[in-house]
């Protein structure tokens, strides 16, 4: 999917097991198309609950993302396997953990609308 991939270049931190200190990868090829939860880019989900937003601090703010949106499911990267990508009406990106669990709060629209 071209176009998905503005913007998402991130560095993963992580601590091997058995060690103590973090290691770094950087994220910048975005080429899973299907995800382990069934999910594939270019899919769109709707947010079935009012989802609170939180700060960095993970204080909740009065803001919340409203059931009914509409998020579009983008490619993914080999090297953090365990994220699967969003993106809301707007624009805005956001990760999720790629399993069941993302069917508690998001339900796949089945074209045609």
């Amino acid at each position: 999917m071209k176009g998905n991939n503005e913007n998402r270049e991130y560095v993963l931190r992580f601590r091997p097991e058995g060690t103590s200190e973090d290691e770094y990868i950087p994220i910048t090829e975005f080429n899973i198309s299907e995800y382990k939860c069934g999910l594939k880019a270019g899919d769109r989900v709707v947010l079935k609950i009012d989802l609170p937003i939180y700060d960095e601090e993970g204080e909740s703010s009065d803001r919340v993302y409203k059931s009914g949106e509409i998020w579009t499911v983008l490619t993914g990267a080999e090297k953090d396997p365990t994220a699967l990508w969003l993106r809301q009406e707007d624009g805005c990106l956001h990760s999720w953990d790629d399993d069941a669990s993302i069917f508690d709060t998001f339900e796949l629209i089945k074209e045609p609308i």
